[in-house]
């Protein structure tokens, strides 16, 4: 059986970070929701140049929250415009504030 999260980008050694930002954020947004469509979601927002940086916390933290809202809700990985940014947001610092030798690369 293959489970929804399976279809992942396959994250090397070294990219751990984004691998903990892959695995923890979107299941923050959960709730009542298909998780296939879930996943689908993250994985065209990861392969996305232009919404990837909302999977790296060094600079999803420093973006404004218009443009992780923009980014989030391109392919509905989020679909609470405001609950789900303040969510996404709130996990991203506090990673940030506490694990900051995480690295993206």
């Amino acid at each position: 059986m293959v489970m929804p999260e399976d279809s992942n980008p396959g994250f090397s050694d070294e990219e751990q970070g984004y691998r903990l930002a892959y695995f923890t954020l979107p299941m923050a947004l959960n709730y009542q929701r298909d998780s296939y469509k879930l996943w689908e979601a993250a994985l065209k927002t990861f392969h996305d140049k232009e919404t990837r940086f909302v999977f790296d916390i060094s600079k999803v933290t420093l973006e404004s929250e218009d443009d992780i809202r923009t980014a989030v809700m391109k392919y509905k990985l989020a679909l609470q415009p405001n609950k789900h940014i303040n969510t996404w947001l709130t996990i991203a610092k506090t990673v940030k504030n506490n694990f900051e030798t995480l690295d993206q690369n």
